[in-house]
């Protein structure tokens, strides 16, 4: 941690002055603070043995034989120690591992029987064998426990937890800690050695200094975009999905069981969906910018409690891996850890199965040592990744603007090993902080170590910070906000967890808050903090004894960039409380204050683009819980993702109150636009084709095992970015009324799309198909559905607008679109997009005749079919007329270039015409 509470005498754990004087909960205190201590000391020589045995399984073994509770229980002979000599050898060693920390009580089954306690055992030695496993640089079984409760005896006044620094090669001596806040903003704390009143060293917090994105008119976002979307090639994604719904009220109606958090329905889609929406845009950008298409790796630690693993990788497989592939995903499961109480540190039994425990997953910490325990890094090396951005799944709104690619940008071009993405925090919150932590002089170096952290919102008192206003009279707290959206440098990562427990296992914390069992005794698992990986990824001043100017903290490893609260975190954690009153407070970190977060953002984004659009609330927050928001805005990321190329491809136009506006389509154009209702526009190839992958139906993929070759064989259907194959759609002053959403209908919830129309235009484009409408106005309930290859153009049927006319063209057998967008990497980073079209006559060329109805455009094609195939028809005999001359023409060409005269339909070079939009 940054820092450690002071020790406390047992005497003034009391609180009363000394033992005589206290009350039964004090008094139970004490002696729960005592028999810690009493466990602590039994167990520190046992796991001091077993790291020496260093993984060897015999080694080990007669370490914990040799455990006086061990060989009691070994000679008592019961039903248990009988069977541990049939039983596997690694199994019978962590059963003697529960007997020596304490846990005998759990080791009692329903019957003697021999065959009937072995099979009992199987489940308890399934778990204990992952314990083993994970926390092996801790010692195993036995390690985990001296740890949890090592921190669980700190928190009741006991010395400071010093198991990851006593594990390292420069460990120090147990020394107590004095915190205290100190002037300007920063938090210090004291450690002193057994020398009375000899100082070793101090530890300081500072607010992290760092770039602002929202600055100078976003030109440094924009720079560090451009970085980010250079380096897209190197980047991976790691998701943490281990957490459960049920404060969402995400519940399986068929078990009741709580569903993964990354299931819920926002916006329409599921939260996972959402983020890999986010990641395909970025690389759709990329594409569009560079020609060429990137697949980025995805890492996704799932967890086996209630069963996340499977319902995660379900998911996926049910989405047809998101048009990404099997090999595109790499799952691996989070272990379950015992719950430890106060008392001692004894386990909470699980009375509702024979010999079992209460179970816990163990902190999102765990990621680190899981991706290399799983082999995650050496799968992310091969495919020549070198950082990655980590997301968490609650939080939808990451993905705006520049946000990701900025972070990304500057890590990944500064070679850094950690950075944050932060925001003004809230007094108040219920948040991490993040810190630049300033430590030193190391008693062996005589350096000072520096580095961005983060520290948990439930042990900021703990470590000595307040929660102080920015400035006088100010809502903002001093320390930004940690949000929980990282970049991470893949090889520093590696080598960080390799050196040390401190990288492996990041912010070891016990959570006390809530009782674990039904008398009320109190109890946490040992978790652990994925980002504070940093705290093993410090830098350090050039010369002992002095310390770094702030000057220099720019050139640290961890890194921190600004930007505002709603274009980088808006949680969607908990269900909204529908008798508490409807207030911006209650809103927070709900699905409905998410997304008001969110049309928020789409307000901002829309001004940028000229388009008049009312309050997203509607009014206020009563008015948006009851009549819905004030208008409804939301489009394909690949429309962007940043803004700056969305405001050149939308320009102009009118939202009317309550208003909504759903734009699935990358290759769109928005002129002038005026919207009193509801206009869905879809096109179902928004990013090009498909094309079919051949994959195992096993686990492989998800969870790094090895493919059976008898494993069935599946396809999925990979998305293939083609700007010419996908769909396109032009609104230029075009006017679109209906009445819309019917906000009274029981059930409307603008957040999860769960919504009534009375009347909607949509648009739904297919393939490859286009729409084009100018100066039309669109009325009442209309659908416009346009196959592929097919172009269908809307103009008034008169000078003064009044009246639609359809025309249908045929784009020909080839996919070659009428215009397209090109985009180009400018001056100070910026995506400049410029129009793409073919002659400006195209539309009154004979090659493009239009039909004034869909089923004359398919009778034509029918026809043109029938004529066709007639041609390739093989003659009789088999003899095919005119193969003499058609061999004297090859004869007469052969190695010369021969022009190929274009096919029907199709439009002329693209390349021949590019006009760059204008406002």
């Amino acid at each position: 941690g940054l820092s450690e509470p002071a020790t406390r005498a047992p005497a003034e754990l009391a609180g009363l002055g000394g033992p005589r004087d206290i009350g039964a909960e004090a008094r139970e205190r004490l002696e729960d603070f005592e028999s810690q201590s009493l466990e602590l000391e039994r167990l520190r020589p046992l796991r001091d043995a077993l790291l020496r045995a260093n993984g060897d399984l015999a080694a080990k073994d007669a370490v914990v034989s040799a455990d006086p509770a061990v060989v009691r229980f070994m000679r008592a002979n019961g039903p248990v120690a009988r069977v541990l000599s049939n039983i596997a050898t690694e199994d019978a060693y962590l059963v003697k591992c529960v007997v020596a920390v304490g846990q005998g009580e759990v080791l009692v089954p329903d019957s003697g029987d021999p065959v009937h306690v072995a099979n009992a055992l199987l489940s308890l030695c399934s778990v204990l064998r992952n314990v083993e496993s994970f926390y092996d640089m801790l010692g195993g079984v036995v390690g985990y426990q001296f740890t949890a409760l090592e921190l669980i005896h700190q928190a009741f006044g006991g010395p400071a937890a010093m198991t990851a620094g006593a594990l390292e090669a420069t460990h120090e001596a147990s020394g107590s800690v004095d915190t205290r806040p100190t002037i300007n903003g920063t938090v210090s704390s004291r450690r002193r050695g057994k020398e009375t009143g000899r100082e070793r060293e101090t530890l300081q917090m500072h607010v992290p200094p760092g770039p602002d994105l929202r600055e100078g008119g976003g030109e440094y976002a924009r720079l560090a975009a451009s970085w980010g979307l250079q380096t897209l090639p190197q980047m991976a994604e790691i998701y943490p999905l281990g957490g459960a719904g049920d404060r969402l009220g995400l519940t399986d109606p068929a078990t009741g069981e709580p569903l993964p958090a990354a299931l819920l329905q926002y916006d329409g889609r599921s939260l996972l969906e959402g983020l890999l929406r986010d990641l395909t845009a970025r690389e759709w950008l990329y594409y569009k910018v560079f020609g060429e298409q990137l697949c980025t790796p995805v890492c996704i630690m799932t967890s086996a409690a209630k069963g996340n693993h499977g319902r995660i990788s379900g998911l996926i497989a049910r989405n047809d891996f998101f048009g990404r592939g099997e090999n595109g995903f790499r799952l691996f499961e989070q272990p379950l850890v015992p719950v430890v109480t106060v008392k001692g540190g004894k386990w909470v039994v699980d009375t509702n199965k024979e010999m079992a425990v209460s179970l816990k997953p163990g902190g999102h910490g765990a990621i680190w040592k899981l991706m290399h325990d799983n082999g995650v890094f050496t799968w992310l090396g091969a495919k020549n990744r070198t950082g990655a951005v980590v997301r968490q799944i609650t939080n939808p709104m990451a993905g705006t603007d520049t946000t990701i690619l900025a972070l990304s940008g500057v890590g990944a071009t500064g070679n850094k090993a950690m950075g944050f993405a932060s925001c003004e925090r809230h007094l108040g919150a219920a948040e991490g902080v993040n810190v630049l932590t300033e430590r030193g002089p190391d008693p062996v170096t005589g350096k000072y170590a520096y580095g961005v952290s983060n520290v948990e919102y439930t042990v900021l008192r703990e470590r000595g910070i307040s929660d102080e206003p920015v400035s006088p009279l100010s809502k903002e707290a001093r320390f930004p906000a940690n949000t929980n959206v990282l970049y991470v440098g893949l090889e520093h990562v590696r080598r960080a967890l390799e050196k040390s427990p401190r990288g492996a296992f990041p912010g070891m914390l016990v959570n006390l808050s809530k009782p674990v069992t039904s008398d009320g005794t109190k109890g946490g698992r040992l978790e652990t903090s994925m980002q504070n990986i940093a705290d093993a990824l410090e830098g350090f001043s050039e010369r002992p004894g002095e310390k770094m100017r702030p000057e220099k903290w720019g050139d640290l490893p961890t890194f921190v960039v600004y930007s505002s609260r709603r274009r980088i975190t808006s949680s969607a954690k908990k269900k909204r409380d529908p008798n508490k009153p409807a207030s911006p407070e209650n809103l927070a970190q709900t699905p409905d204050g998410s997304f008001l977060d969110l049309l928020r953002n789409a307000g901002d984004l829309l001004d940028a683009c000229g388009v008049t659009h009312p309050a997203p609330e509607g009014g206020d927050v009563p008015s948006y819980l009851k009549n819905g928001p004030g208008f409804i805005f939301t489009c394909v990321p690949a429309f962007g993702p940043l803004w700056d190329v969305i405001s050149q491809k939308m320009r102009g136009g009118v939202l009317h109150d309550r208003a909504e506006v759903r734009l699935e389509c990358a290759e769109l154009q928005w002129d002038d636009v005026t919207v009193d209702g509801s206009l869905l526009v879809t096109a179902t190839a928004a990013l090009g084709g498909v094309k079919e992958n051949a994959y195992r139906a096993t686990a492989a993929s998800t969870n790094g095992s090895k493919t059976s070759p008898d494993s069935p064989s599946k396809k999925s259907l990979l998305t293939v970015f083609d700007d010419r194959a996908c769909g396109r759609v032009r609104l230029r002053s075009v006017s679109v009324r209906n009445k819309g959403v019917d906000w009274s209908a029981r059930g409307s919830e603008a957040w999860s799309a769960t919504l009534h129309r009375l009347e909607t235009c949509a648009i739904v484009v297919e393939g490859s198909g286009e729409f084009d409408a100018c100066g039309v106005s669109l009325r009442g309930d209309v659908t416009y559905k346009v196959p592929p290859k097919t172009l269908l153009t809307l103009r008034p049927a008169s000078k003064h607008g009044v009246g639609v006319v359809e025309r249908w063209y045929d784009l020909g057998e080839e996919p070659f679109p009428s215009w397209r967008w090109r985009y180009a990497l400018g001056d100070g980073g910026r995506v400049e997009v410029s129009m793409e079209t073919t002659s400006q006559d195209f539309l009154l060329n004979a090659a493009a005749k239009g039909y004034d109805s869909l089923e004359a455009l398919e009778l034509v094609r029918a026809t043109r079919g029938k004529e066709k195939e007639k041609e390739n028809k093989p003659p009789p005999h088999g003899i095919e007329p005119g193969t003499k001359a058609r061999k004297k023409a090859v004869s007469a060409t052969r190695g010369k270039a021969v022009p190929i005269a274009p096919k029907k339909g199709i439009a002329p070079n693209l390349e021949k015409n590019k006009t760059p939009t204008s406002r």
